[in-house]
């Protein structure tokens, strides 16, 4: 039975608006030249399937249920731009997030533990977004998609790297004289440690 059947899971992070820059080169200098806002991007997209995407259903399934990191709908914030620069500048976005690992896929990640139990690993970038993520799984026998359901996962900082951001969050003057006496406090021991006498 679980040969004919497949599970894609997806763990979607918190949506945020998003700019992407183009750069161009004027009088010597690379400087912004155009951007293009989007709404509503998701943070993080990680995916982990049974086998091969191709292999458990046709893209045009994919399309339809907006599975995949090429098939999440970037929505522009002026729609009024010609489709191709917003194409453009979502290939830009797209690359950009699988290049940084928050977009990622894990290929034979979901792993069926009994004929009803299924375990799912998925790649996390050690950047992720901290907040509320929407775990998703799609269930698909013999192609054709059977059932979705979801849950939601909070991923929070923890540790002392924890305790430094809620001192920061909740104290920021304090946070802020921190920093600078910490930075003073450096660059005089630099000075003892590299003068040359």
């Amino acid at each position: 039975r679980q040969g004919r059947y497949d599970v894609y899971v997806v763990l979607e992070g918190p949506a945020r608006p998003v700019v992407v820059r183009r750069k161009s080169r004027v009088l010597g200098m690379w400087i912004n030249t155009q951007s293009e806002t989007f709404v509503n991007v998701p943070m993080s997209y990680s995916v982990a399937t049974t086998r091969q995407p191709q292999d458990i259903t046709d893209p045009n399934n994919y399309r339809q249920l907006s599975l995949g990191a090429n098939n999440i709908y970037m929505e522009p914030e002026d729609k009024r731009d010609s489709p191709l620069t917003i194409q453009e500048f979502t290939d830009a976005l797209r690359d950009r997030k699988q290049a940084t690992g928050l977009y990622s896929d894990n290929i034979g990640g979901v792993q069926f533990l009994s004929q009803s139990l299924f375990r799912a690993t998925l790649h996390l970038a050690p950047n992720v977004p901290v907040g509320t993520h929407k775990a998703r799984a799609f269930l698909f026998r013999n192609g054709i998609f059977i059932k979705e359901t979801s849950a939601q996962l909070a991923i929070v900082k923890s540790g002392f790297e924890q305790t430094i951001y809620r001192f920061a969050t909740d104290h920021g003057f304090g946070y802020g004289l921190f920093a600078i006496g910490l930075a003073m406090l450096t660059g005089w021991l630099g000075r003892i440690v590299f003068r040359k006498d």
